[in-house]
């Protein structure tokens, strides 16, 4: 399961690097021109987990002593930022966006949980 959970978050490391890669090269970030500074905090703390999760993901594989506790804390991001990210679509009515990211929290609170059976 570890080597599952692992695989998880290394490709959701990945992806999260690869999506705000393909909005900001495609211009679709309109806050970049009427919030930049705020955009910038944003972008440092998505990059931030998504190295994180890719990181914990190969602690996990390689079942690596540090590979849990890093997965808790890049998970925790995860679980924050697809809250707040879904709150967005939801705005612009986006709701295929919004069922993406309710489906990554769900993934990620019982990947989570997971790691964590034996002390609950």
């Amino acid at each position: 399961m570890k080597k599952l959970v692992g695989v998880y978050s290394v490709l959701l490391g990945i992806s999260i690097m690869g999506l705000w890669t393909m909005l900001l090269t495609t211009g679709n970030v309109p806050e970049l021109d009427t919030e930049p500074i705020c955009l910038y905090f944003h972008l440092t703390a998505e990059i931030l987990m998504g190295i994180l999760l890719v990181l914990s993901g190969i602690g996990l594989i390689k079942k690596s002593r540090w590979g849990k506790s890093l997965f808790v804390l890049s998970t925790g991001m995860v679980i924050y930022s697809v809250i707040n990210a879904a709150g967005y679509y939801a705005n612009n009515s986006e709701w295929t966006m919004v069922i993406m990211f309710m489906v990554i929290l769900v993934l990620s609170i019982l990947f989570t949980l997971v790691q964590f059976k034996d002390y609950l």
